[in-house]
């Protein structure tokens, strides 16, 4: 039964919400329906509510309330894990050493082992980035104004440029020259896998079950994509592969092998930030040009900056970019609008206490039982208007010049796992607006189909960004 707090609610029969919660989730992976009905439900009984979902047999706590999610992410940390079902949806693709499938010493360690590849020599190095901005740009001239879906170019360029940090070898999907077959395909399979593993994960245990043959080829491909590059590391001379070093300044495959892990921890460490690099800077690329297609003002406030550091001929250091006021609200503003992962979930490894759901206001705390989950939900919250004003739907950068947030802006989540690429992301998120206003005086919608946000591991949008710029 669906519950504010302890408190029955029968306008929402638990067995009913399950049937909906199955039925929108299948529609979820076209259409963000999921996300505007759990807004309802937690707009209706409560920002904190229990029901249960078929069939697991553990109550779940759905919540929008920050003091829950910094209790779950934060000041409990240690009673809450990554949940067992995320874990067994992502292994196929992931492996069991990620850090998104780790809990515990594993996590902590590997943890360790990723910090260095993003401390800030590494993220300020912007060279690696206009590597491939510039052949997008290149891309999008060829169109000569022409419609043009940015979305499957910022994935091109996404795929390109973390494959480059990771490999010292770009895929180069946006080359002028024919492109690397495996590359493309490489790109199909993981794109594919990350909807597959999604699906998998919201609609539960059942799916698990019996085997997936799609899955298991996209999986077998990719695994032995890395691994290629791995072995032709391996085999070079190690004064080779200093050289090398001594020419780029960081390559991430190199530091891995370093450490003296195993090649398969190697590996799943490689897909993990390949995961986390690709995706979720698509994600909001793709819907902050989507707002800035609509908004000229907006564009043209950004340019302002741009010239203000020398207008065309500009090339921004990382101090600049972190210095561009106006640039960075906007970016917090499609982070608000569209985090990449807009709903998340932690499993409770013992019994604990949320600060806030129960009593009849539900302002009381609220006992959770061992097994039980807990979903937070980002996109809704940052949809409060409580917290973020009447105008909370308008995407404003403005309201960034007063607001201050901590657990009520969690777009690369918080506490000990908060995002640990979020500084990297933030700089290339950056470096690429900055590149397109400067070489685009001119940027236009060109589809008049509503902006659907399509649920997988990360939001996308359903439709693309198809505009025309000139």
């Amino acid at each position: 039964m669906a519950r504010r707090g302890c408190q029955p609610t029968p306008e929402f029969p638990g067995d009913v919400y399950g049937i909906r919660f199955l039925l929108d989730t299948a529609r979820s992976l076209k259409s963000n329906a999921l996300l505007e009905h759990r807004r309802r439900l937690l707009d209706t009984i409560g920002h904190t509510i229990q029901h249960r979902n078929f069939p697991d047999p553990f109550v779940t706590v759905m919540t929008d309330d920050p003091e829950n999610v910094k209790a779950v992410l934060s000041t409990k940390f240690e009673d809450w894990n990554i949940p067992t079902i995320r874990i067994q949806s992502f292994l196929p693709v992931l492996g069991s050493h990620s850090i998104f499938t780790t809990n515990g010493p594993e996590w902590t360690h590997s943890r360790t082992i990723l910090r260095p590849a993003f401390i800030r020599d590494q993220i300020s190095d912007l060279g690696c980035f206009d590597r491939h901005i510039g052949k997008l740009i290149q891309r999008i001239r060829s169109a000569q104004g022409q419609p043009i879906d940015l979305q499957s170019l910022f994935s091109m360029l996404t795929t390109d440029s973390i494959s480059d940090f990771m490999f010292g070898h770009t895929t180069n999907l946006l080359g002028t020259a024919d492109p690397d077959a495996d590359a493309l395909r490489f790109g199909v399979c993981f794109e594919a896998s990350m909807h597959i593993i999604a699906r998998k994960a919201r609609l539960g245990w059942l799916t698990l079950v019996l085997p997936d043959r799609e899955l298991a080829a996209h999986t077998k491909f990719m695994r032995a994509f890395v691994a290629k590059y791995m072995a032709e590391v391996r085999a070079k001379h190690p004064d080779k592969v200093e050289e090398e070093v001594g020419k780029k300044k960081y390559v991430f495959l190199h530091e891995l092998l370093k450490s003296g892990e195993p090649d398969d921890v190697i590996r799943d460490h490689l897909l993990s930030i390949f995961t986390a690099g690709r995706d979720t800077t698509t994600s909001v690329l793709s819907y902050l040009f989507y707002q800035l297609s609509q908004r000229p003002d907006v564009a043209s406030r950004i340019r302002g900056e741009i010239d203000a550091l020398g207008g065309d001929g500009a090339d921004p250091t990382w101090e600049d970019l972190r210095n561009m006021k106006y640039l960075n609200w906007v970016i917090k503003e499609a982070l608000r609008l569209n985090p990449p992962v807009a709903a998340n979930q932690r499993e409770a490894i013992r019994d604990t206490i949320l600060p806030r759901g129960g009593g009849p206001t539900g302002d009381a705390p609220v006992f959770v039982a061992k097994g039980s989950n807990c979903r937070y939900q980002p996109w809704v919250i940052h949809r409060r208007k409580d917290i973020y004003g009447e105008d909370a739907e308008e995407f404003r950068p403005e309201r960034w010049d007063s607001l201050r947030v901590t657990f009520e802006y969690i777009p690369f989540n918080a506490g000990p796992r908060i995002c640990i690429g979020q500084q990297f992301a933030l700089t290339q998120l950056a470096m690429i607006t900055f590149r397109l206003l400067q070489a685009f005086p001119t940027i236009e919608r060109r589809d008049d189909r509503p902006p659907i946000q399509r649920l997988g591991i990360n939001t996308s949008m359903l439709h693309g960004t198809w505009v025309s710029m000139t």
